[in-house]
């Protein structure tokens, strides 16, 4: 139910819904799942604590999912990949009511903005929950940094693969608030770094600045709920523990299809 320039839209996106899929055997995009983690909770420790990661897999995540399903019911929406409606929110056109007929001729509006607004925090938090969990293995199963192609294109963007360390951790530092820090596949072909507020991501044309726009290649959470209870509001710290449980491998996976 997209106008035209939307279903276009939609369809670049079903392509991008192929990068946050982290495992080859995983479902494609974002499906209306909570995905189970790859790894027990205690398994990132001790960079990540197993109650924070409980509590935010198991408890927040699912209770944003079942928010944004209440949503989809009652905009009567049928979705199989959530990341074909993240540049589109707000081009979605009002769908007829289930046994309805419409009147021919009559042209159906667009979703009411409440509607649009409720996909956009909890179906936002959904997908980008998704890829973060997506973007996390123990460092003993990982690399410990990126190698080949996507290494190259680092190095090319950033200077080198500290230099993007670097200019990642400064970003996520100076994001105020919640949000999220993102590296990203720009359409013209360059590796990007990133912030959005809240529930927002690169995917969002129409809330995210052009030149922040992309396909997302690793993300990470800079909510407070992520970290607080071994970090408390020590940032820095959560930042350089998470450094060391990043799943390489999905981002080299990522790289790949979002670059093909």
């Amino acid at each position: 139910m997209l106008k035209r320039r939307a279903f276009i839209h939609a369809a670049g996106a079903a392509l991008a819904g192929k990068l946050l899929a982290a495992e080859a055997p995983r479902v494609r995009g974002v499906p209306l799942t909570l995905e189970p983690l790859e790894f027990e909770f205690a398994a990132l420790e001790p960079f990540l604590d197993a109650e924070t990661l409980r509590l935010h897999h198991d408890v927040y995540h699912r209770e944003c999912l079942a928010k944004l399903n209440e949503t989809l019911v009652r905009s009567n929406l049928t979705v199989a990949n959530l990341v074909t409606l993240m540049p589109t929110m707000q081009n979605l056109l009002e769908p007829p009511s289930r046994g309805s007929v419409l009147t021919l001729g009559r042209k159906p509006g667009h979703l009411a903005s409440d509607m649009v607004e409720s996909i956009r925090v909890h179906g936002g938090a959904h997908v980008n929950h998704t890829a973060f969990w997506r973007f996390l293995a123990p460092p003993a199963r990982g690399r410990s940094g990126p190698i080949g192609k996507y290494a190259q294109a680092i190095q090319r963007d950033f200077g080198s693969i500290d230099g993007f360390k670097t200019a990642f951790t400064k970003a996520a530092l100076n994001r105020v608030g919640s949000g999220w820090a993102w590296l990203s596949y720009r359409y013209d072909g360059k590796l990007i770094i990133s912030t959005t507020a809240n529930e927002d991501n690169p995917l969002m044309k129409d809330y995210v600045a052009w030149q922040d726009q992309g396909k997302p290649i690793l993300c990470l959470d800079l909510w407070e709920h992520a970290y607080y209870q071994r970090y408390h509001d020590d940032r820095r710290k959560y930042i350089a523990a998470w450094w060391n449980v990043v799943n390489w491998k999905s981002v080299e996976r990522s790289y790949g299809i979002a670059s093909a």
